[in-house]
């Protein structure tokens, strides 16, 4: 497969990357107000933005936004009559803090509390929770990219990681992670797959693509805030590593949903006793099995006669077992959807 090295920009760049810090958004009107102790910018700083905008420059679920908003009040502040509620760059300001810090690994709680007081006007004013560092410096801006699969192997080639995690990042924030797996990094590494020529020593596209996407898995996961519930229900995803990426793109689609998950490597599994006590462990409500590792069946069997979990066989190759509380599905997609009706019913 041939292709292209590109050389600087694309032509079909245009506007906002997400996670770039920028001016974009809109001032409080009259109707909706502003939220009580919070600055506001000078008229004219731009026009609010959707959620789904918002969602694309932060480079998260616009789901994760809604209950950002639900759960910690961090939501848009301006409404119109008869229109959706909209951003504005105070709003945006304070949730670019929230992901920095929860990115930095602190508390989502105490990262909200922080985000609330950050008064953009003033950013000395309000400090990260005690004990956590000042968080990265803001991200330079960059221009929106127009995304897929053969540019996106391409920059994997050449290889500009930063580019990569930038695409895959974009893509994450405009269609969640389980779309911007299907739609674009699975096809591009499929392009890398069926290349015919040899690598640099230290150039490995596959594995460039693939840290992009586990990155972005880990940041969906932090901006969840499935950490809320820790003593709630867990999901198991047991996968060989010819399936674990995919195991860990189920698990941040889940994560998008509010839901927790650990991912078993399926080749250090010891039998069905290990995966019962990890059962056990991790109050575990679903096991997902991916494919057909060794020892599928003996591992099924075994948790469906316990009666309290529900597996998921995930894949054209799982095994055909008819069991009670076994199910099958096909996609990333149908599992998360499927596994989410489980663990909300």
């Amino acid at each position: 497969m041939r292709m292209e090295r590109s050389t600087g920009p694309s032509a079909h760049d245009g506007g906002a990357e997400p996670g770039a810090r920028g001016g974009s958004g809109g001032v409080r009107t009259e109707a909706g107000g502003a939220r009580p102790g919070r600055a506001t910018r000078a008229q004219g700083a731009g026009a609010p933005l959707t959620v789904a905008a918002v969602a694309s420059r932060l480079g998260v679920a616009a789901s994760t936004l809604r209950t950002w908003d639900r759960r910690y009040g961090l939501g848009p502040s301006a409404h119109e009559a008869g229109a959706h509620r909209r951003y504005s760059p105070d709003d945006v300001a304070r949730l670019e803090r929230m992901r920095q810090l929860t990115l930095q690994g602190v508390a989502p709680a105490d990262a909200a509390r922080a985000a609330a007081a950050y008064d953009p006007a003033d950013p000395s004013a309000a400090l990260p929770p005690e004990g956590a560092s000042a968080g990265p410096q803001p991200t330079e801006r960059h221009e929106h990219l127009l995304v897929d699969p053969l540019s996106l192997a391409a920059a994997a080639v050449e290889p500009d990681l930063p580019r990569v995690q930038r695409m895959f990042d974009q893509e994450v924030g405009e269609k969640g992670i389980l779309r911007a797996w299907t739609t674009l990094a699975k096809p591009a590494l499929s392009m890398l797959g069926q290349r015919d020529r040899s690598d640099r020593p230290g150039a490995d596209p596959e594995t460039v693509l693939v840290g992009a996407v586990l990155a972005a898995v880990r940041g969906v996961v932090a901006a969840a805030d499935t950490a809320a519930d820790s003593q709630g229900s867990t999901v198991l995803l047991c996968a060989g590593e010819e399936r674990r990426v995919r195991a860990h793109v189920i698990g941040g689609g889940l994560a998008e949903r509010g839901i927790k998950a650990r991912v078993l490597r399926a080749e250090q599994v010891r039998g069905a006793e290990q995966v019962l006590r990890a059962v056990d462990e991790r109050h575990a409500r679903v096991l997902a099995v991916l494919g057909s590792p060794d020892g599928t069946e003996e591992l099924v069997r075994a948790v469906s006669e316990r009666g309290d979990v529900e597996v998921f066989l995930l894949g054209s190759d799982a095994p055909e077992l008819w069991l009670p509380n076994v199910h099958r599905v096909r996609t990333p997609m149908a599992a998360v959807e499927e596994i989410v009706a489980v663990m909300h019913g």
